[in-house]
């Protein structure tokens, strides 16, 4: 990999990166990105998540926000009297919007800027970000950063070997580009609905935590080291135009592959599979306590009939046709087993016979599981307002170039001065002429308007 000159003033390679960090790294900020800058103007969960798995890798992610336009998943900044938020403590506290858990989840790791980027000097700050960032991303409806006046093309005006993401829900282009989406429609339009439900109802079934959102982060995240990648290797950047929807089709391609093939829309078959039999979720000993198996093979099926003491049934049920066809009656011997026993104790005595069988978790015992703590998964992190919390690891470990959950997500404009001295070098005057002129923000629109109502009733 050569050095180069790259057009944002910086000398470095053609990927951004320099061996020494082209910006100040914080305490613990380490991985194989740890060169490269983002600058994040995406919210909700999609785009977020993305740079979250970028942030995790040691990227410098600058995260941008408005007090008129916060990530909306900070929650209300005046919460209603039955709060739509999870809070720290179950408590939304003087400052709610910093301790939202969906916002602390998905955000650590991040520089957290405020600030009214339409006004000149904010729209002169952001453009000097853009000057130096590999990436920037946004996840928009279609057009509206464009109208805000922060297109590609006046990106790479500045640094013309930006990658630009944008990431609306149906992607920048067709008849339904600047149709708005969150991932609740998003992973309908996408098909995955389609496969979610049980046999014999007449309602498609959400997938509970929205996947149209995570599987376009996922896909995004990809997509920007190509990129990288590429850029590295021609010391050119690219638009990369990605929709959300597209990425939730990647998702279920069997089920598109099979329309096409066949003209016939697949079954809602529940918790069972089209390939393997016995397949479902069994009722365990205690409240609410389940295991999950499948069968995939006929040496797992024996090892099924031995775990649970049925030896009778392999020669009776030998093939996958013959299982699929007493599908019914299997269930009925598995769940008289199964509804002796705790959960794990099935799990555990299940993978000894070989079958793939796991405890159908809670959210208790997700973070409680032993398993799991053994692999140091749950790392803590020390907020500003929300204190000390785990929170959810990186789902790999890398040898030579391992990342990390180093930084507790930002608090609304919380590294405000440190991006503005520490990454473009301002002094305290310029930092204090830009407080003064209204461009830095770090309460949230509703708050000081309340504020300022509340100074004017009392005469103040």
């Amino acid at each position: 990999m050569t050095s180069s000159s790259n057009s944002n003033g910086t000398s470095g390679r053609a990927d951004g990166s320099t061996g020494e960090p082209r910006v100040p790294l914080r305490n613990g900020q380490q991985g194989p990105l740890k060169d490269v800058i983002v600058l994040d103007c995406s919210m909700v969960w999609a785009g977020p998540y993305c740079t979250k798995l970028l942030g995790d890798m040691g990227a410098t992610i600058i995260k941008i926000e408005a007090n008129r336009q916060l990530d909306s998943i900070r929650g209300p900044a005046i919460p209603p009297p039955i709060p739509l938020s999870h809070y720290a403590n179950d408590d939304p506290g003087e400052d709610p919007w910093n301790r939202s858990g969906y916002f602390n989840k998905t955000n650590r790791n991040k520089l957290g800027m405020c600030m009214n980027i339409l006004m000149p000097e904010g729209r002169e700050v952001f453009m000097e970000l853009a000057k130096i960032a590999d990436v920037v991303i946004e996840n928009f409806g279609g057009g509206v950063f464009e109208r805000m006046g922060y297109g590609y093309d006046v990106i790479k005006a500045v640094n013309d070997d930006i990658v630009y993401v944008s990431m609306p829900p149906s992607g920048n282009g067709g008849p339904e580009a600047r149709y708005v989406g969150y991932g609740v429609a998003i992973e309908q339009l996408g098909g995955i609905v389609a496969r979610t439900g049980y046999l014999r109802d007449g309602m498609p079934m959400k997938s509970g935590i929205n996947y149209g959102d995570p599987i376009a982060g996922i896909h995004t995240a990809g997509y920007i080291m190509t990129a990288l990648l590429h850029r590295r290797k021609t010391g050119r950047g690219q638009y990369v135009d990605l929709s959300q929807r597209e990425c939730s089709i990647n998702w279920t391609g069997e089920s598109v592959l099979e329309y096409q093939i066949t003209g016939e829309e697949p079954t809602w078959i529940g918790n069972r599979d089209h390939y393997m039999a016995p397949s479902g979720a069994y009722r365990c000993q205690g409240e609410d306590a389940w295991v999950a198996l499948a069968v995939g093979s006929d040496a797992e099926w024996s090892g099924l009939c031995e775990a649970i003491g049925r030896p009778e049934l392999r020669g009776q049920y030998a093939t996958l046709e013959a299982r699929k066809a007493a599908h019914a009656e299997i269930d009925l011997a598995i769940s008289e087993w199964t509804k002796g026993r705790g959960a794990d104790d099935a799990m555990t005595v299940l993978q000894q016979h070989g079958v793939a069988a796991g405890v159908s978790a809670d959210s208790r015992r997700v973070v409680e599981d032993p398993h799991l703590k053994a692999r140091s998964f749950y790392p803590e992190v020390d907020h500003i307002s929300a204190g000390r919390h785990r929170l959810v690891g990186p789902a790999w470990n890398m040898d030579r170039t391992p990342g990390a959950v180093y930084a507790a997500a930002p608090a609304l404009g919380q590294h405000n001065d440190f991006v503005l001295r520490e990454i473009l070098g301002k002094s305290e005057a310029e930092v204090q002429a830009l407080r003064d002129a209204g461009v830095l923000e770090t309460t949230p629109a509703e708050i000081l308007a309340q504020q300022e109502a509340a100074k004017a009733a009392s005469g103040d």
